[in-house]
């Protein structure tokens, strides 16, 4: 199971820095930016994250269908650029109309593969083939500057949108409070290779241990769990482990809630 920190508490920059940081040095594979007062743009809080830490994944919720794809697409595009490839983009509905961020999240995807495109749907269509644009009658555009690989890493998440995912073969994000067996489970039967991730949060170390083995069990296999930037020593010393080594040979436990290896 892999493990994006999402960091509680932030108010700074530097603080995320610190927070990123420290998932990198406790073994998280990455760090999961969402909006807040401190922090409005997580594509820009990934951007700025780019050139101060290395070797970890940097997910950036951010909402989809309130304004034109194609301008979101050109934002992951190059903070994906900065951050040499490690974006993960996940995808919320800005709106209740479940079409517009269908329409939304197949540009978005369209703009970031290695080839010119066109569409044309109900909410958008590009190139939009205006008629004070008849002097450039473009049949197919491309993104500029395009993604670092061939294809942009892009989830989805709330409730709303797990069919979508469905659909599209797209990893997806259920919520802490939500059923596995009617979110995983789906995800685990559509599509074996889709990442499948759910919110987790961090209070004691063990129960969140034995919610994440059940978790295995509907095919989780990523982890994004709340907790402040101080808990990644015990998240990547005490529970990934275990959830890794779900099958323990016995006795080792046992071993590591007495002597407490990782403390030392």
């Amino acid at each position: 199971m892999r493990f994006l920190l999402d960091p509680i508490g932030l108010a700074t920059l530097a603080a995320l820095t610190d927070a990123a940081t420290a998932a990198r040095e406790s073994g998280l594979d990455g760090i999961y930016l969402t909006e807040s007062a401190a922090l409005p743009s997580p594509l820009i809080a990934a951007a700025a994250l780019a050139g101060r830490v290395e070797d970890v994944l940097v997910a950036a919720e951010i909402t989809l269908g309130d304004r034109h794809p194609l301008e979101v697409a050109e934002e992951a595009a190059v903070t994906d650029l900065a951050l040499d490839g490690r974006l993960i983009l996940v995808a919320r509905p800005a709106t209740d109309d479940l079409s517009r961020f269908a329409e939304a999240l197949d540009i978005v995807r369209l703009a970031c593969a290695p080839r010119p495109f066109r569409f044309e749907g109900n909410h958008w269509q590009v190139p939009a083939n205006l008629p004070e644009n008849e002097w450039l009658p473009e049949e197919q555009v491309r993104l500029m500057p395009g993604p670092p690989l061939p294809r942009l890493e892009l989830w989805t998440a709330g409730a709303a949108a797990r069919p979508l995912a469905i659909e599209r073969g797209l990893g997806h994000l259920i919520g802490a409070d939500d059923d596995p067996g009617a979110g995983l489970a789906q995800l685990t039967k559509a599509s074996e290779l889709a990442p499948r991730a759910r919110r987790e949060q961090l209070t004691d170390p063990l129960a969140l241990v034995e919610r994440l083995r059940e978790g295995r069990e509907w095919g989780q296999d990523w982890a994004v769990v709340s907790a402040p930037a101080s808990a990644a020593p015990d998240l990547g010393s005490i529970v990934r482990p275990r959830v890794q080594m779900h099958k323990l040979s016995p006795g080792l436990e046992a071993f590591w809630d007495t002597e407490r290896p990782w403390a030392q």
